[in-house]
């Protein structure tokens, strides 16, 4: 488990990285629009994750809130959101699906991926998959046509995570995939994608649990 000065010194490292870069070319291959600050140094941009608009302001990389900018993310929010700024090489999407495990150097994270992603949506909508329907589309999400039931929800601008479940039947249990487009190793380290569908996951049962 990663401590507060591991999460410090990688949000350092994420804010240096950015301080390398062209953030108006950074912006455009992550598919947000790069605003410049009018007659002074530094600009923004605003970056949605799970339907959340953050703001990566230039030049010193800070990450607020855009609808409330007093709260403070948790440096975790703020590493992802730069993580993803600055690992967007522009691909366009390849429309191919990918497990997590064909994800470039996945083995490593396979258990946590399985243990704090799959099993807590298998066991919150396994049993009735349409349920995630609605909390699905709060998060900008749109209903697929794979398995018994699937919705597609973009995580982040350019990193869509589909969920593809099958219910139990006389031979099997029920069944959840996660999917992620091939190109999502160029949008996000594999750790970030892990992270990505961890939240995604915590954030549906949250949003179902409130209808």
């Amino acid at each position: 488990m990663p401590t507060k000065e591991d999460f410090e010194i990688a949000f350092a490292i994420a804010r240096k990285d950015f301080g390398q870069r062209d953030p108006s070319l950074q912006a455009d291959k992550a598919g947000v629009p790069w605003i410049a600050a009018s007659g002074e140094e530094g600009g923004h941009a605003e970056v949605p994750f799970l339907a959340t608009p953050y703001v990566i302001r230039g030049p010193a990389a800070d990450v607020s809130y855009k609808e409330d900018p007093g709260k403070e993310p948790a440096l975790w929010e703020k590493i992802l959101v730069l993580h993803y700024f600055s690992t967007s090489d522009g691909s366009p999407m390849a429309q191919e699906h990918i497990s997590f495990k064909e994800v470039r150097e996945a083995m490593l994270y396979v258990p946590t991926f399985e243990k704090r992603a799959v099993a807590p949506l298998l066991g919150r909508f396994g049993g009735n998959p349409e349920q995630i329907l609605e909390p699905a589309q709060q998060l900008g999400g749109k209903k697929e046509d794979l398995g018994d039931f699937s919705v597609t929800i973009p995580v982040l601008p350019r990193v869509p995570i589909t969920l593809v479940f099958w219910k139990q039947d006389e031979e099997f249990e029920a069944r959840l995939s996660i999917l992620f487009d091939r190109t999502v190793v160029r949008y996000l380290p594999t750790e970030d994608i892990v992270l990505s569908a961890q939240m995604m996951a915590y954030r549906l049962i949250g949003l179902a649990g409130r209808t």
